[in-house]
């Protein structure tokens, strides 16, 4: 379950199926058993399908960039965005601090991003996925290589920018589970809430 303001955490060890119930929510997988319903507290709700992809925006740990400027990149999910559309989302992202620093909006980026650091690029692929302004956002390890005071920034001002919008995170690091709603363990074909303790026990394992 996650509800609109909220930050829900996926975890789990490598090979559990995390990727697969990214998948399943994406409609790129169809569940055998059961249903994922998609819908806003109150109203109808609908079973997910590739029909309902458009109300997500998934930033996966390996981040795309493409040739072309940094504009292009962000337009790529929203042609008619403006400067002024671009700018929020580069800040809500936090990279407006180094983006300011070269050519603006203009500054060329080589293919898969060779130009940045890693950090600097999800900043640009979470920004990205910002402007698509999709209700749902899944964030699959896409802050792994930010440090721990950015990484929470960057949740905080998602949330402040859009109180409604719901975000996922599969993630392994504890700085993220202080902020969350709810964390899920995924483990033997099976999804469970875990508290603390039990989230203790699975960083243990790291």
């Amino acid at each position: 379950s996650a509800n609109p303001g909220e930050i829900v955490a996926l975890i789990g060890p490598s090979g559990s199926g995390k990727d697969d119930d990214i998948n399943l929510l994406l409609g790129l997988y169809h569940p055998q058993k059961g249903r994922i319903l998609l819908g806003n507290p109150g109203w109808p709700s609908i079973e997910a399908s590739s029909a309902t992809r458009c109300l997500f925006s998934y930033i996966p740990q390996n981040n795309t960039l493409f040739t072309g400027t940094i504009a292009d990149n962000l337009r790529m999910v929203k042609p008619g965005a403006d400067d002024k559309e671009i700018r929020q989302a580069l800040e809500t992202a936090c990279a407006w601090e180094f983006v300011e620093k070269l050519e603006t909006y203009e500054y060329q980026v080589r293919e898969r991003g060779s130009r940045f650091s890693e950090g600097q690029k999800q900043r640009l692929s979470i920004a990205r996925a910002l402007l698509a302004d999709a209700p749902v956002m899944i964030l699959d390890e896409a802050t792994s290589a930010l440090d721990v005071a950015t990484e929470r920034r960057v949740l905080r001002n998602i949330i402040k920018k859009e109180p409604n919008r719901t975000i996922l995170v599969a993630a392994h690091r504890p700085s993220v589970f202080s902020m969350c709603s709810r964390v899920y363990k995924i483990e033997n074909r099976a999804m469970i809430q875990v508290d603390e303790e039990g989230i203790r026990e699975f960083l243990d394992t790291f």
